[in-house]
């Protein structure tokens, strides 16, 4: 007697509960990773035209903005996270006399090749023998170096006077550096509107316009330029002289005190006695010309009056 076939086995009730467990699981993962990239998705977008939104609300296209790792423009506008550090002006004046003005002379020039520094005015005088009696130097030198070279200077021969400032202008530098970038992106704009113009009247504003930001530009570069200079290079005013020829700068109080009103209020008598015989001086001679040709005229005048009237006869009264 054959047997039948046994029936297939169906699987237990734990095994399918962990199969429905597993199953579950890798759907709600795989949801997971497609909701995750549809965000990140949906955000990007979304922060793109937030971007292009306010760029273009700013007046600023997708050709005009700036690559902040660019290098300097033609214009010599810096960005301003180039400016980091504080900008500073410094200058400086030294008075000092010395027996040979001429080797101190030398001594000057090797310290500005030590400095990096240059002579940036002159002026010298010499004496009967060609020798120098006394000289003013305009000295530029870096500024990161002007103390170094203020000690140094100082030293050569007797100093007499020594003085220093320091000008801070940061908040200036960055300020102008800000404009400069402003003005070039603001005419870039206008000359590419310009281009794409098809209208004489938006031509004749966009060239109105174009050359009100040319001519800004202009001076805003030139203020770039001169704060750029004294900001990196210090100026240094050197005054070397004999001892002879060294002239004693005033102080604050020379011209105070009893003698020194005496003094001035004497100089003050003898620039209005001056002032007096000046205008007198001017006037003799027109007093002159009167006295000698307007009085004789005058008397001449009035001797032909009073003859005549003796000469003109009375007319008898009227009678009825």
């Amino acid at each position: 007697m054959r047997s039948r076939p046994q029936a297939l086995r169906r699987p237990s009730p734990a095994i399918a509960s962990t199969s429905r467990r597993v199953g579950a699981a890798l759907v709600t993962l795989f949801l997971a990773v497609g909701v995750t990239a549809c965000s990140a998705g949906g955000v990007d977008a979304g922060s793109s035209m937030d971007l292009a939104k306010e760029d273009s609300a700013n007046g600023i296209t997708a050709d005009a903005t700036r690559d902040e790792s660019a290098p300097e423009s033609p214009s010599g506008a810096l960005n301003r996270t180039l400016v980091q550090t504080r900008a500073v002006i410094k200058t400086g004046e030294i008075a000092t006399t010395s027996k040979d003005l001429d080797g101190v002379r030398q001594e000057v020039d090797h310290l500005l090749f030590g400095f990096d520094g240059q002579l940036a005015g002159e002026q010298t005088s010499h004496d009967d023998d060609g020798k120098i009696e006394r000289s003013t130097l305009i000295l530029r030198v870096p500024v990161a170096k002007f103390d170094a070279a203020m000690d140094a200077f100082e030293k050569l021969g007797r100093m007499k006077t020594s003085d220093s400032n320091s000008k801070d202008v940061t908040t200036e530098v960055i300020d102008v550096n800000e404009r400069v970038e402003t003005t070039q992106d603001s005419l870039d704009r206008l000359q590419r509107f310009l281009r794409t113009s098809q209208n004489i009247d938006d031509l004749i504003r966009f060239e109105r316009e174009i050359t009100t930001r040319e001519s800004e530009l202009q001076s805003l570069t030139a203020q770039q330029a001169y704060l750029n200079d004294q900001t990196s290079m210090s100026t240094i005013t050197l005054y070397l002289s004999t001892a002879t020829t060294y002239i004693e700068q005033p102080g604050a109080l020379d011209d105070a005190g009893f003698l020194a009103g005496l003094e001035s209020g004497w100089n003050a008598l003898k620039v209005f006695a001056i002032a007096t015989l000046t205008v007198v001086g001017v006037v003799i001679p027109s007093a002159t010309a009167v006295a000698m040709f307007g009085v004789p005229t005058w008397l001449l005048l009035r001797a032909i009056r009073r003859r005549n009237r003796a000469s003109t006869p009375i007319a008898p009264p009227a009678t009825d």
